[in-house]
């Protein structure tokens, strides 16, 4: 255990609005139970169906919801996808639908979602029939089933409404207390978190860390991006990999002691910060990020919960703590 975990108390800085979706109005639905997901798109094995939906209208939204479990060892949940297509009565454009962004199964085999993602509007007859045919994005054994759906339904609805959350830390305790949120995304949401530094990370010992870890509750993120804006609303750095795995971290100052898995090199966002209060947007891989916080961003698909680490040491409480021995590690790079 490094020196730093030793006296990094852990405080819950509490919840807050989470990112949201506010379903639209119901045009249909059809729930399948015990349905494959085996080859590649359009292969024969696939299996399929068909439902009538009722009462039709103008789609701009699907949710699917339900349990996915494992069928052949080594496939990812993610891998399990749905192809709609028009039936009797019907003339939209085919589309593919992604049930979940779980990548690795967990050990109990089992993958539990809800997702509602905005697809291209199109017209559904009220009486007319949708097909679905069950895929693999990856195939990774031919002709045998990979994810098995138990149950699963889909629903076409009106636009979603996906709305961001927000949430304050305050101002940052100043003796390395470790602060978390516990968060959540939805896909296509965002996360707009506020902190503020009494004092700037400009000198030896100085520094703040901010680093997004897998969710404590449900299920967690797995591919999360971030990005800081400075108290004048313009954009600082973003990262998408620095922790472990496919989380993200900024670290500002030398002397940041990392915890083990982080990809990143302490201090590697910048070896000072002035005080003031800034924003952190976290969102899902793949978020594209506005270049001051009154513009344009694009949220990423990956959702779930999350826990948000935020760390900041001030001289002279930096320079105790340095004392304390090795606080700065090895650092991992990735291949």
């Amino acid at each position: 255990m490094k020196a730093f975990a030793l006296f990094a108390l852990v405080v819950a800085a509490g919840s807050a609005q989470a990112s949201v979706v506010i379903p639209g109005a119901l045009l249909g639905s059809a729930t399948f139970t015990g349905v494959n997901s085996i080859d590649a798109q359009g292969s024969a094995t696939n299996n399929t169906g068909s439902a009538v939906i009722v009462p039709g209208g103008s789609v701009a939204s699907v949710r699917a919801f339900g349990t996915l479990n494992l069928a052949t060892a080594g496939t990812f949940a993610s891998e399990a996808r749905v192809r709609f297509s028009a039936g009797a009565g019907n003339a939209f454009s085919a589309f593919n639908f992604q049930h979940t962004s779980i990548g690795a199964y967990p050990a109990s085999g089992t993958v539990n979602f809800d997702t509602t993602t905005n697809v291209t509007p199109f017209a559904l007859t009220n009486g007319g029939t949708v097909n679905f045919e069950w895929f693999e994005s990856f195939q990774d054994s031919a002709g045998v089933p990979e994810s098995t759906f138990a149950p699963v339904t889909y629903e076409f609805r009106s636009a979603a409404t996906l709305q961001n959350g927000s949430f304050n830390f305050g101002t940052l305790a100043s003796n390395g207390v470790t602060a978390h949120y516990n968060g959540s995304h939805v896909s296509g949401g965002l996360d707009f978190i506020t902190f503020t530094l009494s004092s700037p990370v400009a000198n030896l010992g100085d520094y703040l860390n901010i680093r997004m870890l897998a969710g404590t509750t449900g299920t967690s993120m797995s591919d999360t991006e971030i990005a800081l804006y400075g108290p004048d609303g313009s954009f600082i750095a973003t990262d998408d990999d620095g922790a472990t795995g496919f989380f993200s971290q900024l670290s500002y100052g030398a002397a940041d002691p990392f915890p083990s898995g982080s990809d990143i090199l302490p201090g590697s966002s910048g070896l000072s910060l002035a005080a003031g209060t800034y924003t952190l947007v976290t969102g899902g891989f793949n978020t594209t990020f506005a270049s001051s916080l009154s513009g344009t961003f694009t949220p990423g698909t990956n959702s779930g919960t999350y826990d948000l680490a935020v760390t900041f040491v001030p001289a002279p409480g930096a320079m105790a703590l340095l004392g304390l021995g090795g606080l700065v590690a090895t650092r991992r790079r990735r291949a």
